[in-house]
């Protein structure tokens, strides 16, 4: 299975590649040494080695076997050469142990028929054993077998599987250090992307490149740059729509001084056009309301206070506002289930942001239903669960439906008087209280999650002691 991080590809393809060209050369050169081996000992070498070996047989035929011990001991001291003597049998004229390398060249000369080559060697790790008959000046027959320790004579030690296994583990710590040099600067502009889509406007990865000029680091400048604009432009947005927010206050306030003005001065032909624009006043005041909130929340300017709020005791009263309302447009709200739950945070925003829920859930159920809503502790979380009875919303869109002044259905919104502004609101306060709110599509309508985290003497408290029945709930509605 081919690995998703582009760090694991760049390492394990070019560790594969250094360890193929390094098994490729070792093996090219392995089969170009054995085919020339052959010839060098036919060469030079042959002549040497023949010379050294009646040499060694005329000390041990004339001197006697000190001096050869003597002849061998100096030359593995001054050459590094282990050198072995045999009678015609096989049989070691002197006592000095042989392994199975010396062993297998002694099988080799005393195998050997009279038309074949007159000597054998076998390579070792490049130690070459040579060994070759050898006829006395009086007669007498003898192998000659020398042990030579010239790294010429073999192939380098990287044949050594040591040496190979440590050769490739140094190709990979290359590699791995390659692949991080390259990826490292990506997974630096991932976090920082991370961030910024988070809402952090201010972060920028310039200055954890460092001083990279490849095109990597370009690509990180091409990014602070577009941070910048795009961080300039909803702050220049934001701005604006809280300045507009401000402006409006005053002409909305002196608007309603004059309505006054005018019912007393009116007749009672102009009493349904007063209203009409009573009305239409109030809803502006609201949006502007709503906007001047959405903006406070953005930009950072309202903080959460530590305080303690009784949820359950904030659901119930929202609640039952929202039925008493609910009832004049033939619906209702009802609470299922309603566990005791303590949170920290600020009692008017959390107020707000799940009202704003609520009367959503109000406004799209269909007629002759209820919101049904119901408070549950899971673990260190409180779950709110409100459940309207209405279309829903299409998949597609459900992801936007917080985001401020988008709408389903212009028709719709228009219909219920909708600004796209509730949900946004409490989308914004809820991240606030480090909770979340999700909403999904049920079979009977649209079911908006949220959750939010216990405060910590939560412990104390236990799901039932504010579990509010099914009967205690008709109770109070009812």
């Amino acid at each position: 299975m081919i690995p998703r991080s582009l760090f694991l590809k760049i390492f394990l393809w070019f560790w594969l590649a250094a360890a193929l060209i390094i098994g490729v050369f070792v093996l090219m050169f392995h089969l170009t040494y054995d085919r020339s081996l052959p010839e060098r000992f036919r060469g030079s070498y042959s002549e040497a080695l023949n010379l050294y070996a009646e040499a060694a047989v005329r000390v041990y035929d004339h001197d006697g076997t000190q001096a050869f011990e003597e002849f061998v001991s100096r030359s593995q001291r001054e050459a590094g050469t282990e050198v072995y003597l045999f009678d015609g049998s096989g049989k070691s004229l002197l006592a000095q142990p042989t392994d199975e390398i010396v062993l297998a060249v002694l099988q080799d000369i005393l195998k050997q028929r009279p038309q074949e080559q007159d000597h054998a060697y076998r390579l070792v790790l490049g130690k070459a054993t040579w060994g070759t008959p050898v006829t006395a000046a009086a007669g007498g027959r003898y192998i000659f077998i020398a042990r030579l320790r010239q790294a010429s004579l073999g192939p380098p030690l990287v044949w050594s599987p040591l040496r190979l296994t440590v050769s490739i583990l140094i190709a990979g710590l290359v590699c791995y250090l390659l692949a991080r040099y390259l990826t490292s600067p990506l997974k630096k502009l991932q976090g920082t992307v991370q961030t910024f889509a988070e809402g952090n406007l201010d972060v920028r990865v310039g200055p954890e490149l460092g001083g990279r000029k490849d095109e990597v680091a370009d690509l990180g400048r091409e990014f602070d740059h577009m941070a910048e604009r795009i961080g300039a432009l909803i702050s220049s947005q934001k701005r604006l729509l809280a300045d507009i927010s401000h402006e409006l206050r005053s002409p909305l306030a002196r608007l309603s001084v004059a309505l006054e003005l005018a019912r007393k001065n009116s007749n009672e032909k102009s009493v349904a056009a007063l209203n009409r624009i009573e009305q239409e006043s109030e809803r502006l005041n609201g949006l502007v309301g709503q906007l001047l909130a959405l903006t406070r929340l953005e930009s950072g300017a309202e903080k959460v206070p530590p305080e303690t709020v009784m949820l359950e005791e904030l659901v119930q009263e929202i609640v039952d506002d929202a039925d008493f309302e609910a009832q004049s447009l033939k619906r209702s709200v009802n609470v299922l289930e309603l566990e005791a739950c303590r949170v920290k945070g600020s009692t008017e925003l959390l107020r707000s942001a799940i009202e704003n829920v609520v009367r959503n859930a109000v406004r799209y159920t269909s007629e002759g239903t209820s919101v049904e809503v119901a408070l549950q502790w899971r673990l260190d979380t409180a779950v709110l669960l409100v459940h309207d009875h209405g279309p829903g919303v299409p998949e597609g869109e459900l992801k936007h439906i917080f985001e401020p002044f988008y709408r389903v259905s212009e028709a719709r919104e228009r219909w219920s008087g909708g600004t796209g502004l509730g949900l946004s609101i409490a989308e914004r306060t809820v991240k606030l209280h480090e909770g979340s709110i999700v909403a999904q599509n049920s079979s009977t309508g649209l079911l908006v999650t949220i959750r939010l985290p216990l405060a910590p003497n939560q412990n104390g408290i236990q799901p039932s002691q504010g579990h509010t029945s099914i009967a205690e709930k008709d109770r109070v509605i009812g």
